[in-house]
């Protein structure tokens, strides 16, 4: 395995997910690297699969990017997406996709979740990734600067399209799971990675003011809108988890029907 290629997203970020998706790693099955990168991912799954498994990483692994030069894992081609953001594969052709710290990159998240279901075979799975905007180190940033943690302020006079530069469009958790709805995925969940320290000391300062807060929000989303409440209560229930606010990164899961 080459060490020379980088996890440009958080290492705890991608084990997470290779967690997620190591399950569905066997022969005769196929798995997108969504935005791959240098190919970092893409290695993590293929040295899995040769060294679990005795297969050729290129029979499962299988890689995506804007920027396909980037892509340094040899065992695995990487292919070029169009500008229009359309994968190179027909439909249904994936048990599972993944895409690691991609989404919070790129101008239009609704077509990009759309493709990930696309491609995903009935039944296949979807793992995308992005910064935790909810955990209370975001939140009390956003409070005095107008914008999350690792969200600042971008160049006007200029653009720069590789993804692995400035974070341009922060989504949290409810519309991403919002997107995956609209894409036609089913039993959307979140997990998560690392637990910050700092935001759990936040949590347990700021828990009551959080609870209250969120008990009348409820309270008034079901007076107002009951159906939408029943539609929604499972997501409106997870923002101010523990999990929630206390996680550097979130992880949601989609099932295509």
């Amino acid at each position: 395995m080459s060490t020379e290629i980088r996890a440009i997203s958080h290492d705890r970020t991608n084990r997470k997910t290779l967690e997620l998706v190591l399950p569905f790693v066997r022969p005769g099955a196929r798995v997108l690297d969504v935005g791959a990168g240098e190919g970092y991912f893409s290695q993590l799954l293929g040295e899995h699969a040769r060294r679990t498994l005795g297969i050729e990483p290129s029979s499962v692994v299988h890689a995506c990017d804007l920027f396909p030069g980037m892509f340094r894992y040899d065992a695995v081609p990487c292919d070029p997406i169009d500008a229009s953001g359309r994968f190179p594969y027909d439909d249904a052709s994936f048990d599972v996709v993944a895409s690691i710290e991609v989404v919070e990159h790129l101008e239009n998240q609704f077509q990009f979740v759309r493709e990930l279901h696309r491609v995903l075979k009935p039944g296949g799975r979807a793992y995308v990734s992005t910064p935790n905007l909810l955990n209370l180190n975001s939140r009390l940033r956003f409070l005095h600067s107008g914008s999350g943690l690792l969200f600042d302020p971008l160049p006007l006079a200029s653009n720069d399209p590789v993804h692995t530069s400035g974070h341009i469009h922060p989504i949290t958790f409810y519309y991403l799971a919002y997107m995956m709805h609209r894409a036609g995925f089913a039993d959307v969940r979140v997990h998560y990675d690392r637990r910050k320290r700092s935001a759990a000391v936040l949590a347990f300062l700021l828990g009551p003011f959080i609870s209250i807060g969120h008990a009348g929000f409820v309270r008034r989303l079901r007076r107002k809108s009951p159906a939408v409440f029943a539609e929604n209560a499972h997501l409106v229930g997870e923002i101010n988890s523990w999990d929630m606010q206390v996680s550097r990164s979130i992880i949601v899961e989609g099932t295509k029907r």
